[in-house]
C-alpha cells in the first residue's frame, strides 16, 4: 500500500493578492481576478458500488478573468488527497484560486475512491483504486487537451501535481511508461510516494518538484527521499523541500529558505516552460 491507515486531512493556508498587471510578470505574480466554473463532467466511470454502474466524474475550473489574447493559458492538473479512501476537489481551491490569479487554468479533479469498488484486474481493491485514479486524471487530461482552444489553454504547457494520494496519482501518470501522451511539463508531488514504481522516473521525463514533512508519519519522509535519490541517479531535474519538524500536509504559506513553499512552486513551474510570457 502507499500509505499507512492514519490519514490527516490537509486544509491548504494562503492568500490571495491581485497586483496590478503592469506590475507584475504573467504566471509568477498574482494579476487576475479567478472565475469559478464547478462540476463539469469530463468523463464516466465504472464503479461496482453501490451497485454496477458508470458514474459521472467532475471537475472544477479557476480560469483568469483576461481579456488578452496574446497569450495562451498553462493549465494546471489539481488532485487531492486522501489516502484513496476519501477527499473531495475542493479541497484543492486556494492552490487553484492562486495559479489562476497568475494567468493558470487550473482544472481540481474528483475520482474514483475505494469506496466506489472499481472494477479491474487484481484482486486487491485498494490497489485497483490508484490504478483507477491514474486512469481518472488521465482523462481529465485529455478532457483538457480537447478543450484547450476554448479556453484559451497551450498544450504544451500541462502541468500536473497534488497532496498525498493526490501525489501518488500525479506521479504514475506523469512517469508512467506505458503512457505517451500527455507530456507533462512539470509535476508537484506533495508528501506523496511511488514506492517500488520509482524505477518509473527516467532521464528526460518531467521535472519534479518534492515538498514533505519530516515528522510524517501518514507518509514517512523515507518515501520522498527514495524519490529525490532516483531523481538525482539518473539526473532528473527537481528540486526537494524536506521541512523538519512537519508532518503529512504542509501550509504552503510557509516560509522555506527566504519565500513561502507556494511560491518555490510557482517558480519551478514558471522555469519549466519553453517561453516564460514576461510582462512588466
Amino acid at each position: 500500500m502507499f500509505v499507512t491507515k492514519k490519514i490527516k486531512v490537509f486544509c491548504w493556508v494562503l492568500g490571495l493578492a491581485v497586483l496590478p498587471a503592469h506590475a507584475a510578470t504573467l504566471f509568477k505574480d498574482p494579476q487576475f481576478r479567478v472565475n469559478v466554473v464547478r462540476n463539469v463532467q469530463f468523463a464516466t466511470a465504472e464503479v461496482r458500488q453501490p451497485s454496477p454502474a458508470k458514474r459521472p466524474l467532475f471537475l472544477d475550473m479557476y480560469l483568469p478573468e483576461s481579456g488578452e489574447t496574446a497569450w495562451k493559458r498553462p493549465a494546471m492538473i489539481a488532485i487531492h488527497g486522501g489516502g484513496f479512501l476519501f477527499g473531495d476537489k475542493n479541497e484543492m481551491t486556494n492552490l487553484c484560486r492562486e495559479l489562476a490569479a497568475r494567468g493558470y487554468a487550473c482544472f481540481s479533479i474528483n475520482y474514483r475512491l475505494v469506496p466506489d469498488d472499481p472494477p479491474g484486474t487484481m484482486q486487491d481493491q485498494y490497489a485497483r483504486t490508484v490504478l483507477a485514479a491514474v486512469e481518472d486524471a488521465h482523462r481529465a487530461a485529455q478532457w483538457i487537451l480537447s478543450n484547450a482552444g476554448k479556453y484559451d489553454i497551450d498544450p504544451g504547457k500541462l502541468f500536473i501535481g497534488g497532496s498525498s494520494a493526490g501525489a501518488v496519482t500525479s506521479m504514475l501518470l506523469a512517469y508512467n511508461p506505458e503512457i505517451k501522451s500527455p507530456r507533462f511539463r512539470a509535476v508537484a508531488d506533495m508528501w506523496g510516494t511511488m514506492g517500488a514504481r520509482v524505477s518509473w522516473l527516467k532521464k528526460g521525463g518531467p521535472p519534479l518538484l518534492i515538498i514533505h514533512g519530516k515528522e510524517d508519519e501518514t507518509i514517512t519522509v523515507s518515501a520522498a527521499e527514495q524519490i529525490d535519490a532516483r531523481a538525482r541517479q539518473i539526473g532528473l531535474p527537481h528540486e526537494t523541500f524536506l521541512i523538519e519538524g512537519m508532518g503529512h500536509g504542509l501550509p504552503l504559506n510557509l516560509q522555506v529558505n527566504g519565500q513561502t513553499l507556494l511560491q518555490h512552486l510557482v517558480d519551478f513551474f514558471y522555469r519549466q516552460m519553453p517561453t516564460h510570457g514576461a510582462r512588466t
